[in-house]
C-alpha cells in the first residue's frame, strides 16, 4: 500500500528533487569557486611578489649610487679619492681623517635603513667606522685578505648579525640584523684594489614588505641562491629554512612561478627572483590549501546547512500538501465514479482558487453540458438552426427584390434613359448572386460587389443626393463570410432615409483585419464595447456608418439588447429593424459568442453599424 500510495510517491520525488540538485549544484559551486580562487591566487600571488622584487630592487640600486659616491669629488671633496690612493690619512692625520669620517657621517644619513658605515684604506692599513652618530677609528687594521679574493666589485651579501669590525667595544650587544652592501674601491686606471667601503643595512625594509606580501596564514621568505636566509624566522637567519620544496624552487629555471608540494596538504609555493646585479635573491611565499580556501569551505558548510534545512523543509511541506491536496482529488475521484454510475456527483470543493477548484468546477461544468445536451436533444436543435438560417435568408430577398424593381421602375417611367440598361446588369448580377443559397460563406469581395451594384441602383434612384465610398483592406477581401450581411446594413439606411434627402447622403462602408492586442480605432466606441473586444485572437472589422437622421440613444440601447440576447428559434421575430436582425442571428448561428453587432453613432451624427466576426485559422472563419 505504501509503495502505491501517491502520498509516499509524492514524498520521495520531492525530497530526491530538492536534494539532488542542492548537492549538485553546492558541489559545482565549490568545484569551480576552488578553480577560480587558485587562478585567482596565481595571477594575485604573481603580481604581489614582482611589485615586491621591484621595490627591493629599487631600494639596493639606491644603495648602489650612495656607494658610488665615493668616486664623486663634487660630493666628497677634491681630496677623498686622493687620500684613498695615497694613504695620506697616515701622513696628515688630522686635516685628512676628519674629511674619512665627514664622508661617512653623510653617507649615514643619506637614507634610512643604514645601520652603520665602514671604511678600510688599504694605502694606509686605516680603518674607519660611523655607527650610531658616532665616529670610530681610525684603526690599524693589516689583515683584511678577505676582500681581495671577491670578483664582484659591488653585492649585497647574507643577513647577519650586526658586527662591530672591531672598531667598537664586543661586548656591546649585537642583536640588530643586517645585511652588508659592500663596495671594493679601485684605483680605476690601474685597475688596482684601493680599499673597501661596507655599509650595514637593517633589514627592518625588507621585513616590513615580506609583511606586506603576506596574508594572515602566509609566510614569505627572501633566500640567496644557496637558500640561506636573508628575510625570514629570526632564528633561521643565514641559515637554509625547514621549508619544503625550497631546493626545486632554487633549482627552477624561470623568473617566477608557482610549485604544488604534497605534503599531507597542498602547499603552493610561489617565487619571484629578484632581478638585479648586486643580489642573487629570491622571493618565495608559502600559501597552504587550508588559507587559500578558507574561505570557500566555510560556504560549502554554508550550503550544506541550507540544503539540511532544506529537506527538512520539504518533508515537512510535502506531508502537508499530500494531506491537504490529495483530499480533494480523492473526492473529485468519487465524484467521478457516482457519474459513471449515472448518479449526481458529491458537492465539491469548487470554491478554491487554486488548480483543484479550478478542476472540480470544470468537471461540474462537463456534468452539466452533458445533462444539457441530452435534455435538449442536439439533433432537433441542429434541424431547428438549418431551418432557422433558410427562413432569415429568405426574409431579405423578397424585400430587397421588391425595393429593386420599385427604383428602376421609377427611373425608366420618369426618364426613359438608356442606364436603365446598366441599372438592370446590375440587378441581373445581383439576382444571380442570391440564386446561390447553398453558398454560405463566401469571400468578402463577392459581398462587396454585391453591395456595390446595390449601392449603384440607389445612387440612380436619389438623382445625385447620396454618394457612397469603400474602404477595404486588400487582407480582409478574401475572408470568408456569410453571405449577404452588408446589404440589409445599407439597406436599413435607405428604409429610414425615405424618398428624398434633406441633405446629401453618405454611406461609409469600411472593413479591416485586427490581430491580436491591437488597439480598434473606432473614436466613437464606447468603454464596454472596446471591454468587450479586448481579448479576441483576430477578427475582420466591418464597419457601416451613414450620415442619416440616427435613432434615440434610448432606442438604440433597446435595439442593441435585441441583439445581444442568446439566440432561440421562434423569439426576436418582430417586424421591425428585420434586415439588422437577421445579420445578428446569422452572426450568432455560425459563430456563437463571440461574434457581435454594435451600434453607435456616427461621427456625421447618423447610426454606426459595427461587425465583429472572430478569426479562427490563418486567414479564415470558422466554418459551419
Amino acid at each position: 500500500m505504501f509503495r502505491h500510495s501517491i502520498r509516499s510517491k509524492l514524498i520521495a520525488f520531492l525530497v530526491f528533487a530538492t536534494a539532488l540538485p542542492i548537492l549538485l549544484s553546492a558541489l559545482v559551486a565549490y568545484n569551480l569557486t576552488k578553480e577560480n580562487v587558485k587562478r585567482s591566487a596565481i595571477e594575485d600571488n604573481a603580481s604581489l611578489l614582482y611589485q615586491g622584487q621591484t621595490n627591493i630592487v629599487n631600494y639596493l640600486d639606491t644603495v648602489n649610487k650612495l656607494s658610488l659616491q665615493i668616486y664623486d669629488e663634487s660630493v666628497y671633496g677634491d681630496t677623498l679619492i686622493d687620500i684613498m690612493l695615497s694613504g695620506s690619512d697616515e701622513l696628515e692625520a688630522g686635516l685628512d681623517r676628519n674629511d674619512v669620517m665627514g664622508a661617512l657621517r653623510r653617507t649615514y644619513y643619506s637614507i634610512d635603513g643604514i645601520y652603520q658605515v665602514f671604511l678600510h684604506i688599504d694605502k694606509s692599513s686605516n680603518s674607519y667606522l660611523y655607527y650610531a652618530g658616532k665616529p670610530y677609528g681610525p684603526t690599524r687594521q693589516d689583515q683584511l685578505p678577505e676582500y681581495r679574493k671577491w670578483k664582484s666589485q659591488a653585492f649585497a651579501d647574507v643577513t647577519h648579525r650586526a658586527g662591530t669590525y672591531r672598531l667598537r667595544p664586543e661586548n656591546e650587544e649585537r642583536s640588530t640584523d643586517v645585511f652588508t652592501f659592500n663596495r671594493v674601491v679601485y684605483n680605476i686606471p690601474r685597475k688596482e684594489k684601493a680599499g673597501l667601503l661596507a655599509i650595514d643595512v637593517r633589514i627592518d625594509f625588507l621585513r616590513s614588505l615580506t609583511q606586506r606580501l603576506a596574508a594572515e596564514g602566509e609566510q614569505v621568505y627572501i633566500v640567496d641562491r644557496e637558500g640561506r636566509l636573508i628575510v625570514g624566522p629570526p632564528d633561521r637567519i643565514g641559515q637554509k629554512p625547514e621549508l619544503n620544496g625550497l631546493d626545486e624552487v632554487l633549482a627552477a629555471s624561470g623568473e617566477s612561478g608557482y610549485t604544488v608540494q604534497k605534503d599531507g596538504k597542498d602547499t603552493f609555493l610561489f617565487y619571484e627572483r629578484v632581478r638585479s646585479p648586486l643580489a642573487d635573491w629570491l622571493i618565495v611565499k608559502s600559501v597552504d590549501t587550508d588559507t587559500l580556501y578558507r574561505r570557500e569551505r566555510q560556504i560549502l558548510l554554508l550550503n550544506a546547512a541550507v540544503g539540511a534545512l532544506s529537506l527538512i523543509v520539504v518533508v515537512v511541506a510535502t506531508a502537508f500538501i499530500s494531506l491537504k491536496f490529495t483530499r480533494p482529488i480523492r473526492k473529485l475521484i468519487r465524484g467521478m465514479q457516482q457519474v459513471e454510475s449515472g448518479g449526481q456527483p458529491l458537492e465539491l470543493e469548487t470554491e478554491r482558487t487554486d488548480e483543484f477548484g479550478v478542476l472540480s468546477r470544470r468537471f461540474e461544468g462537463m456534468v452539466r453540458r452533458l445533462n444539457d445536451s441530452i435534455l435538449k436533444q442536439y439533433r432537433l436543435e441542429i434541424m431547428n438552426k438549418t431551418n432557422q438560417l433558410r427562413a432569415l435568408e429568405a426574409q431579405v430577398n423578397p424585400h430587397f427584390l421588391n425595393n429593386a424593381l420599385q427604383s428602376i421602375a421609377t427611373l425608366a417611367l420618369k426618364k426613359g434613359d438608356r442606364d436603365v440598361y446598366g441599372l438592370i446588369t446590375s440587378l441581373g448580377r445581383m439576382m444571380h448572386y442570391n440564386m446561390h443559397v447553398g453558398d454560405a460563406f463566401v469571400p468578402l469581395s463577392r459581398e462587396i460587389e454585391y453591395v456595390q451594384d446595390y449601392l449603384g441602383l440607389q445612387r440612380h434612384r436619389f438623382q445625385g443626393s447620396f454618394r457612397f465610398s469603400l474602404e477595404i483592406e486588400p487582407e480582409a477581401r478574401n475572408v470568408q463570410v456569410p453571405r449577404m450581411i452588408l446589404q440589409p446594413l445599407a439597406e436599413n439606411y435607405f428604409k429610414h432615409a425615405g424618398e428624398t434627402f434633406e441633405r446629401e447622403g453618405v454611406l461609409r462602408i469600411r472593413a479591416f483585419l485586427r490581430r491580436s492586442g491591437e488597439e480598434l480605432p473606432l473614436p466613437d466606441w464606447t468603454e464596454a464595447e472596446a471591454a468587450a473586444n479586448g481579448r479576441t485572437p483576430g477578427e475582420l472589422i466591418v464597419i457601416v456608418a451613414d450620415n442619416g437622421p440616427g435613432i434615440e440613444p434610448e432606442l438604440r440601447r433597446e435595439l442593441q439588447a435585441m441583439l445581444d440576447r442568446p439566440l432561440v428559434f421562434g423569439q426576436n421575430t418582430e417586424s421591425a429593424h428585420i434586415g439588422l436582425r437577421s445579420v445578428g442571428d446569422r452572426l450568432r448561428l455560425y459563430f456563437g459568442d463571440s461574434a457581435a453587432v454594435f451600434l453607435s453613432q456616427a461621427l456625421d451624427g447618423g447610426l454606426q453599424v459595427t461587425l465583429r466576426i472572430p478569426l479562427f485559422a490563418e486567414g479564415e472563419f470558422r466554418k459551419p
